[in-house]
C-alpha cells in the first residue's frame, strides 16, 4: 500500500514539473492559454463588448450588431517607393516601429483597430463621441509623425507623411468567414465612404479629410483649424459630398502657411459658389504663391481657368 501511495506522490509531482516546464515555454513564446481568449491580440476587446461576448470562444458566424460607429482610414504616402530600398526584414521593422507609434493613439482615444491593409489602418470609434475622438487621433497622430520625423532626418531617412479620411454612419459588426476561419469585420457604405476620403488626401495634398457628417458633430467646430474644400464627387456617390479638411498637428513653418492662405481660400471659395471664376481664380492663385504644393488650390486654379 505504501508503495502505490508513493508513486501516487511521484506521478503527481512529475506532472506538476511537466506542467510548469510547459508553461515556461509557453510564456517564452507568447502563447496565450483559452482562459485568456478574450484577451486575444487578433480580437480587440472593444469588439467583444459590443457584441456582448465575454471572450474569443463564444464567438459565432453570424454574429453582428448595427450601429452608427465613425470609420477612420490611414495610409502613408509613397509606401511602395519606400519599401524599395528596403529589405523584407527592415520593411517588417519599419512597419511595426510606425504602427507602435500611431495605434496606441488610436487605443486612448477610444477607437480600435479593425484591420491592418499593408501600411493602412481601418479604425472603428464606436462610442458616442466618436467623432471628436477620431478627429482628435488623427491630430495627435499628426503631432506624432512630426516628431518622428525628426528622429527619421537624424537616421539620414526621407520625412513619412500620411493621409486621414475620417467618416460617419451606420455599420454591420459582426463575424464572417466560414467555419474554420473566421474574421471580425464591419460592413457599410460608411467605410467605402471614409476610404474615398482618404484617397482625396493625396489628391489635394492635406493630411486629414473629413465629411460633412463629422464636421456637423463635432462638439466644437470651431476650436479646430479647418477649412472647406467644397462639393467633391466621390466614388459610389451620385451627388456631390461636401468635404474639409482639418489642418492642426501639422508641423509649425506648415501651419503659419496654412493660416495666412486660409483668408484667400475662403474668398476664393466664396467666389466660386458664385460662379465668378475670375475672381476666384485671382484669390486661388494668392494661395499657391503661400502654398504652392497645395493640391486644392492647383485643382481649383485650373477648373477656374477651364470656365474662362
Amino acid at each position: 500500500m505504501r508503495y502505490i501511495f508513493l508513486a501516487f506522490l511521484l506521478g503527481f509531482a512529475t506532472a506538476v514539473i511537466v506542467m510548469v516546464i510547459i508553461l515556461k515555454i509557453r510564456k517564452s513564446q507568447g502563447t496565450k492559454f483559452l482562459p485568456l481568449r478574450n484577451d486575444d491580440p487578433f480580437v480587440p476587446r472593444v469588439f467583444l463588448e459590443i457584441l456582448k461576448k465575454e471572450s474569443v470562444d463564444q464567438l459565432r458566424l453570424g454574429d453582428h450588431v448595427r450601429q452608427e460607429m465613425t470609420v477612420f482610414f490611414s495610409d502613408i504616402r509613397q509606401f511602395t517607393t519606400l519599401l524599395e530600398a528596403l529589405t523584407p526584414e527592415e520593411s517588417f521593422k519599419f512597419i511595426n516601429s510606425y504602427l507602435a507609434r500611431i495605434v496606441p493613439i488610436i487605443t486612448k482615444n477610444g477607437g480600435f483597430v479593425d484591420k491592418y491593409i499593408g501600411d493602412a489602418i481601418m479604425a472603428i470609434f464606436p462610442r458616442t463621441n466618436g467623432t471628436d475622438m477620431a478627429v482628435l487621433s488623427a491630430i495627435e497622430i499628426q503631432k506624432t509623425l512630426v516628431e518622428y520625423n525628426i528622429h527619421r532626418a537624424k537616421m539620414n531617412y526621407r520625412p513619412l507623411s500620411i493621409g486621414i479620411g475620417i467618416h460617419i454612419g451606420t455599420l454591420m459588426m459582426g463575424v464572417v468567414g466560414v467555419e474554420d476561419r473566421m474574421q471580425n469585420t464591419v460592413i457599410s457604405d460608411a467605410v467605402n465612404h471614409a476610404s474615398r476620403l482618404e484617397g482625396m488626401c493625396k489628391a489635394y495634398n492635406v493630411s486629414i479629410v473629413v465629411s460633412e457628417q463629422i464636421f456637423k458633430k463635432l462638439e466644437e467646430p470651431g476650436s479646430y483649424m479647418y477649412r472647406f474644400l467644397g462639393k467633391v464627387r466621390v466614388k459610389g456617390k451620385v451627388e456631390p459630398v461636401s468635404v474639409f479638411e482639418i489642418f492642426d498637428g501639422l508641423n509649425q513653418e506648415l501651419l503659419e502657411r496654412k493660416k495666412k492662405a486660409n483668408r484667400y481660400w475662403e474668398e476664393g471659395m466664396l467666389s466660386f459658389s458664385k460662379k465668378d471664376y475670375l475672381a476666384a481664380l485671382k484669390q486661388f492663385r494668392k494661395v499657391r504663391e503661400i502654398l504652392p504644393e497645395d493640391g486644392a488650390a492647383i485643382c481649383y486654379t485650373d477648373y477656374c481657368m477651364e470656365k474662362l
